[in-house]
């Protein structure tokens, strides 16, 4: 009774290995950034995909809003996460993306380089659940 246990212990940590090596049916599949929706006031809707965020020097989000997407980087806040932009030739604006909980909110900066202003607000929005609003809708 005591010899089997001793090769019942090596076996199972075996199986479970070889179990999760192979649960997958493929192997390890990479995780991409989710694509998180918001609803906005009027009716507009907007997207963003947050990626490296639990690394603040390399933290963006890939911003959807009309149809165009824009990169903004992480800049320093005193509260939620506060993204920002660089002019480019596609757009000209500096642009602010501050996120605080449910809320997110779209602002053009009047001053280059300040991340810490309000600015110009474009677009209040808050994220959309699943089985909230509908598409393009603002729920209340």
């Amino acid at each position: 009774m005591i010899r089997s246990s001793a090769l019942a212990c090596p076996a199972l940590i075996f199986m479970a290995f070889a179990l999760s090596a192979y649960s997958g049916g493929g192997g390890r599949v990479a995780n991409s950034p989710a694509n998180i929706p918001y609803v906005c006031e009027g009716g507009q809707t907007a997207s963003a995909v947050y990626e490296n965020g639990s690394n603040f020097r390399l933290a963006k989000v890939l911003l959807t809003v009309g149809g165009r997407t824009t990169e903004l980087e992480a800049a320093p806040t005193l509260y939620g996460m506060r993204y920002r932009n660089e002019p480019s030739a596609t757009e000209s604006r500096h642009l602010i993306w501050a996120v605080w909980g449910e809320r997110a909110w779209l602002s053009e900066a009047t001053e280059p380089y300040r991340s810490d202003q309000e600015g110009q607000r474009l677009l209040n929005c808050h994220r959309q659940r699943g089985g909230g609003a509908a598409h393009g809708e603002a729920a209340h």
